[in-house]
């Protein structure tokens, strides 16, 4: 007679039914755990197609030292590592933001722009446009891919000149502005640039299609012009702003709602201190808003600030999350350093 351990040594996991494979599946929010998941065997393979990805836990990009570095970066939030990807040699620049997973990046020999998906090297060329100065991406972080594409950049020019186009089409629209948006925190969000001033905190709202100045926010209430400013589309499709204060090297952040709807028919940034279900990840380059019950482990209504630490000035740095809950404003919880792990 089979005892029961003999029964447990002997069942055949690859035939777990389909159902169950799919709980598993959707308990999975980091990729790797999602690609050892399918490893396994060809029958929990088949089982949970590439298309059923759970909600994922955001890598963020780490900036290279090097332009000409073949290798990116990847902070993994749930696991504390760094992961190390190779990227096509001919790459020169990738640009702050990605396009529903695709990031902008620019061969600056070739004048060469594309989006590029990091993990299997796939590239979408775009039109070959000639980029001078610095330019830098400033599009939605959770920009769909059939959503316009836009970067911004000097063009020998004071005034900025904004360019952009939607992918299929062959050709780069180009958009001068004047001098007013020169000192300026740019955003493009729902077709619209908001340009936040650095010297008031006005925010001015334009239309890119023909450059016309749709309105005006007026500046939060005690505006600081050394702050950092982020613009965040929530899973609600609310714009929320959120200005990063740097008091003592501790991050504190305050978050405000745009209302279109006000008794006066004028825009104005109302302060909540309430999101629902959302937690906001932000790092020095951008943020983003996830529902927070998809992720275990995150805490909605909070901001997550993720930070590089030097500890010795010959060393490399680890990394630190910071989070605030944006109800109680005051209670700020640091995550320890963590080690920077590689792992490719």
């Amino acid at each position: 007679m089979k005892t029961e351990s003999n029964e447990a040594q002997e069942r055949d996991w690859a035939s777990l039914p389909q159902d169950v494979l799919n709980l598993i599946a959707k308990l999975l929010n980091e990729i790797t755990h999602f690609v050892r998941f399918r490893a396994v065997c060809p029958s929990w393979r088949s089982s949970t197609p590439v298309t059923y990805l759970a909600p994922q836990f955001p890598w963020i990009l780490d900036k290279r030292k090097d332009p000409h570095d073949p290798n990116l970066s990847f902070y993994s939030i749930p696991f504390n590592k760094i992961y190390t990807i190779n990227a096509p040699s001919y790459l020169n620049k990738i640009l702050s933001g990605h396009s529903n997973g695709y990031m902008f990046t620019l061969s600056q020999r070739h004048q060469a722009v594309s989006l590029l998906n990091p993990l299997n090297n796939h590239d979408i060329p775009l039109p070959a446009y000639q980029l001078v100065g610095s330019p830098h991406w400033i599009g939605s972080q959770q920009t769909k891919m059939g959503a316009y594409v836009v970067c911004y950049g000097h063009s020998g020019h004071k005034s900025p000149k904004l360019v952009f186009c939607h992918p299929g089409q062959n050709y780069w629209q180009e958009l001068e502005l004047s001098s007013d948006y020169t000192d300026c925190h740019h955003f493009y969000l729902r077709g619209m640039l908001f340009s936040i001033e650095r010297s008031t905190g006005a925010t001015k709202v334009t239309n890119i299609a023909d450059g016309t100045l749709a309105y005006v926010i007026p500046p939060i209430e005690g505006h600081l012009g050394n702050c950092a400013e982020y613009l965040v589309e929530d899973s609600r499709g609310d714009i929320l702003r959120v200005p990063r204060y740097n008091p003592s090297f501790i991050n504190s952040f305050d978050v405000y709602r745009v209302d279109v709807a006000t008794k006066s028919g004028l825009p104005c940034w109302v302060k909540v201190n309430n999101i629902g279900n959302q937690a906001l990840f932000m790092d020095r380059d951008g943020g983003f808003a996830l529902r927070a019950s998809h992720l275990s482990g995150i805490k909605e209504n909070c901001v997550y600030f993720l930070k590089k630490i030097f500890i010795r000035v010959h060393m490399e740095p680890s990394y630190g999350i910071e989070r605030m809950d944006i109800e109680t404003g005051g209670v700020r919880m640091s995550f320890g350093c963590c080690i920077n792990q590689t792992e490719e």
